[in-house]
């Protein structure tokens, strides 16, 4: 074979990369969207995030994406909903928050709308490191809620990069509205909870990837 060949076969197996990532993000939102409604919403978005989570970080496998889903679906329902019960109060509460203070005026609203964002900003934080948890980790869900807390605390630098990714890709929404429907939940999440497992690995030796580098 040709240099030249070889070189069109290496860009045509890049190509066939990044289609092949970008269906998978595209598959995973849909399904993400079926098992938040499976789950009649409530009770859905924990163990859709964490099964879309789980298909991101460790692959589809021999079993395909759609099997690797519904699989972590149903082995994560139970302890994803047990763990996200803060989160939906907390989301209830901002909800409630955000919906009261612009009737106020003054400088109180304004502190009390940037306070509010900035708690809004830590719950969404704490909710994806505790996603990032449940596909690797099975300790009860006080646990894993004590260390979704410590993490972003002993590593700042992960933390921000997290929220940088999510209002980056906020801002990309907001100009391509089309991207929500195609990789609204799928693509912050996937470069979310990397960024949070690639930190996990680095401190804790007994994470998967750094048992495996061991």
């Amino acid at each position: 074979m040709s240099a030249e060949a070889q070189v069109g076969l290496g860009w045509t197996g890049r190509v066939m990369q990044m289609l092949q990532a970008v269906w998978t993000l595209v598959l995973v939102n849909l399904l993400f969207a079926g098992g938040v409604i499976v789950g009649l919403v409530v009770c859905g978005v924990m163990p859709a995030a964490v099964a879309s989570a789980t298909v991101l970080l460790r692959g589809s496998s021999d079993e395909g994406t759609v099997r690797g889903f519904v699989r972590a679906y149903r082995e994560s329902f139970r302890r994803a909903n047990l763990t996200g019960i803060p989160f939906l109060a907390a989301a209830v509460l901002l909800c409630a928050d955000f919906l009261v203070l612009p009737a106020l005026s003054g400088p109180a609203s304004a502190a009390l709308t940037a306070l509010a964002t900035v708690v809004a900003s830590l719950v969404v934080l704490t909710a994806i490191v505790t996603v990032a948890l449940l596909v690797h980790y099975r300790d009860t869900p006080l646990a894993l809620l004590r260390y979704a807390v410590a993490v972003p605390l002993s590593s700042p630098m992960t933390a921000i990069g997290v929220l940088v990714a999510l209002g980056a890709f906020g801002i990309i929404a907001a100009i391509f509205p089309v991207v929500i429907p195609l990789v609204g939940a799928s693509l912050p999440l996937a470069v979310s909870v990397r960024l949070i497992d690639h930190r996990l690995a680095k401190i804790d030796p007994q994470h998967p990837a750094a048992r495996i580098a061991a």
